[in-house]
């Protein structure tokens, strides 16, 4: 403070709270030299410890809600949403039917239709593998867009017809590649089932048609699914007798708890009923439990990041002690004081965070080409589909209410480090501070 104007505004009750004046001696202490007592390194440093932190917080937490998204997208479009069967254990097809029907009928269900899935083995070409076969109806299957859309070799125009081994079924990409199948290929596939001859029971099997192969980008579907017509399905692992599982999709997926009670009492007889979210417990928790994990532990690192403040702070109010008492014996108020410094820390604190935020944001915009210079430059896949059960690159997704929140956090953490080093220097005594001056 060595302008005549800063001395004459206090000096005649020109300052107001948060004004030009305060505002330009705060502005002036971070500048300072170091010569004049200033701390422009160490705030610097500040600033660039809160921009790396906030950046840090909003890239993670950007990509693991990309993730969790892409995982519930991709596992909600290749599976149904709520899974209804039959208690009984030998249901009749009239007795399915009259399910079915009641199922669809439930306010907010976009379709129930029968279906079945069974884990099994397949072969070709010398080579053998296990996977789900579902047995589903051609409409029912040209209705789950995320596999419809996502045919990458032949097409789903003759799904279930053909007679014999002609019958065609639809095969994930990851699966006919480690099969070496294509479009038009033949693949075996066995049932659990088994029937007498006269050299002993063998097990049941028959050969079907590659009409089409599918990538969705969820590791797991496009390993192991395999779509073939419901009659077909039926007929290879159940003997033709049904086996009274309905699925449900519902116009609103994650209507769940308020489905469950709707479906249960439609139902009008005892079944068993499970959701999506159900059969990928284990994932779902996973994802949760990482998620907010990692939110605490930047959250932390965001308070870590505030302490080069707090020092900076510390040691600016330590060399400024003789302009604190100057400021006071002209007029200047303890809470003027205390208002100055606040803002010198909290400006570290805000440019920080607002330059955390911008790069944190270009970062996940461009998070592909982030990705591909990465990759270019150690020479190894960031990403591996079969590590992480998805493929397309690395997901990031913004949630805006998020950013707001980190942004906010930030400022919290930075104005917390910042108030006590200024409420010392309002308390700094200017009788003390003069005496050896």
């Amino acid at each position: 403070m060595n302008k005549p104007s800063d001395i004459q505004a206090f000096a005649g009750g020109q300052n107001k709270p948060f004004g030009a004046v305060e505002r330009m001696i705060a502005m002036r202490y971070l500048r300072a030299k170091k010569t004049q007592g200033g701390v422009g390194l160490i705030a610097g440093i500040s600033f660039t410890c809160i921009m790396l932190a906030i950046a840090a917080m909003i890239i993670i937490m950007s990509i693991m809600n990309g993730f969790r998204s892409d995982m519930i997208r991709l596992t909600v479009g290749s599976e149904g949403h709520m899974y209804v069967a039959s208690s009984s254990p030998k249901p009749t097809p009239e007795s399915v039917e009259q399910l079915e029907q009641r199922l669809a009928a439930v306010e907010g269900v976009d379709e129930a239709f029968q279906f079945t899935q069974n884990y099994t083995g397949v072969q070709a070409n010398g080579q053998f593998a296990l996977a789900q076969v579902i047995g589903i109806s051609p409409s029912n299957l040209q209705n789950y867009d995320l596999i419809a859309n996502s045919v990458q070799l032949g097409s789903l125009e003759f799904f279930g017809q053909g007679r014999g081994s002609e019958n065609q079924i639809a095969i994930g990409g990851v699966l006919a590649n480690g099969l070496g199948l294509t479009v038009g290929d033949r693949l075996l596939v066995f049932s659990p089932r088994t029937r007498q001859t006269i050299t002993g029971p063998v097990p049941v099997k028959k050969v079907y048609t590659i009409g089409a192969i599918f990538e969705v980008g969820l590791y797991v579907t496009d390993q192991t699914y395999i779509y073939m017509s419901f009659d077909q399905a039926t007929q290879l692992f159940e003997g033709g007798q049904v086996t009274g599982e309905i699925q449900l999709r519902l116009e609103n997926p994650d209507a769940l708890d308020q489905m469950r009670d709707l479906v249960s009492e439609a139902s009008n007889e005892p079944v068993f009923l499970s959701t999506w979210k159900d059969r990928n417990a284990t994932t779902a928790t996973a994802l949760r439990t990482e998620q907010i994990a990692m939110r605490f532990i930047f959250m932390i690192v965001v308070i870590i990041a505030a302490f080069p403040v707090l020092a900076s702070m510390i040691m600016l109010v330590k060399n400024k002690s003789k302009d604190i008492a100057i400021l006071r014996t002209i007029g200047a108020t303890q809470s003027g004081i205390l208002r100055i410094f606040f803002m010198c820390g909290a400006m570290v604190g805000i440019l920080g965070t607002f330059a955390g935020l911008v790069f944190g944001i270009l970062f996940c915009v461009n998070i592909g080409g982030v990705q591909w210079i990465i990759e270019t430059v150690t020479g190894a896949e960031l990403f591996p589909a079969d590590v992480y059960g998805m493929s397309g690159g690395i997901p990031a997704k913004i949630v805006w209410s998020e950013v707001f929140g980190v942004a906010f956090w930030g400022f919290l953490i930075s104005a917390a480090a910042t108030f006590l080093p200024a409420l010392t220097a309002s308390k700094v005594d200017p009788v003390d501070a003069l005496r050896y001056e």
